[in-house]
């Protein structure tokens, strides 16, 4: 688009595998409002947190899209993005299948299974998975998010994760796995929850779910 901030993508080749894009920026959404960040990904675990509507599903779209749009040969939104050649894996948006039987939990397994078996391949690998196993209870996420995360953490390999888990956050903390934390934050001016939409690094700290029930009217 004509009122974006485009350029073409770096591609670096060798064993060591990377992404680093530098104001980027989702295509589909206006520039006017569109806010962008930058960040430095190599091989490890990256895990974002954040409250509700803070912003962590639409930063890993504009990773994913840019993505797509760098191997599709086109310019991406961005000042600048290097990255090496990865396959793309998504979990984003998964859907139940009535007809098949298939609930939203047992198809976010399978596209995860999928990514666990093409990891054995040694071949680099890019990624993104939105709130991690968020249709079983929480016990149960929080015990397979972790075996997969550990799982996942290979030299061939980059993975972005949202989570409104915190514990996947020790992972990190306590060096059981090779990685980062960031987050996105909100803030609150009088009755109104608002949002900078910038990545921040470390792990979240403040929850909103309580003040979002409460603006609603659902509780006191």
């Amino acid at each position: 688009a004509r009122d974006k901030e485009v350029a073409f993508p770096i591609f670096i080749e060798g064993r060591r595998i990377v992404f680093d894009g530098v104001d980027l920026a989702h295509p589909l959404i206006s520039s006017e409002v569109v806010v962008k960040n930058s960040i430095h990904l190599e091989h490890g675990i990256d895990i974002v947190t954040g409250s509700n509507m803070s912003g962590k599903t639409t930063f890993l779209r504009t990773i994913g899209v840019n993505v797509v749009l760098a191997y599709a040969g086109a310019p991406v939104c961005a000042k600048s993005m290097r990255l090496s050649f990865m396959k793309l894996f998504t979990s984003m948006r998964i859907q139940d299948d009535v007809s098949k039987g298939i609930s939203s939990f047992y198809a976010e397994v399978l596209r995860i299974k999928e990514m666990v078996e093409y990891s054995k391949n040694q071949k680099p690998m890019l990624i993104l998975i939105d709130e991690i196993f968020k249709g079983t209870n929480s016990a149960d996420r929080i015990t397979g998010a972790k075996e997969i995360i550990k799982g996942l953490n290979k030299e061939h390999i980059i993975a972005v994760l949202s989570t409104h888990d915190f514990e996947l956050c020790s992972l990190v903390e306590d060096k059981e796995i090779v990685g980062n934390n960031h987050h996105f934050q909100e803030h609150y001016e009088k009755d109104k929850i608002l949002f900078d939409y910038k990545i921040k690094d470390g792990r979240c700290r403040t929850t909103n779910a309580k003040h979002i029930l409460r603006m609603t009217g659902l509780i006191d």
